[in-house]
């Protein structure tokens, strides 16, 4: 079995390969029509609110993955991102909900995708309890 890796596109390719995303020319045209197809369910991401609220989250979450922390035992601070357990495009009014946020890093987040969550959270998310065992 060849080893594989996600692509920050989120594409699945071969460990050594190189994606068809990473070319300036199919980037920049990605980047182009994700957007302009994403336009209105990316617009709460770049309000002073969530700026305010993303790194609330992290500090809650101790500042690591939580996924790989909990799920693989492994403390991850890099490439972190904000995940929303309940897919915001799907509960836009739970976008700012802390209770439905969870730091993960950006691989973390591209295999959860709108999926649920595969692991049980360590803290309570209602209460902001931490139970962390190192």
């Amino acid at each position: 079995m060849s080893k594989k890796k996600f692509c920050s596109c989120g594409k699945l390719i071969g460990f050594n390969e190189t994606c068809s995303c990473k070319s300036n020319k199919n980037r920049n045209e990605y980047q182009r029509n994700y957007y302009q197809k994403n336009k209105e369910t990316l617009k709460p991401l770049s309000s002073a609110r969530w700026k305010r609220l993303r790194p609330l989250i992290i500090k809650r979450d101790r500042g690591i993955c939580q996924r790989c922390f909990i799920k693989f035992n492994v403390i991850n601070s890099s490439n972190l991102q904000v995940h929303h357990i309940k897919p915001r495009i799907e509960y836009p009014h739970l976008m700012f909900e802390e209770s439905n946020l969870i730091t993960v890093c950006k691989t973390c987040n591209l295999q959860l995708g709108l999926k649920e969550l595969d692991f049980e959270p360590a803290i309570d998310l209602e209460k902001h309890d931490f139970d962390f065992k190192l």
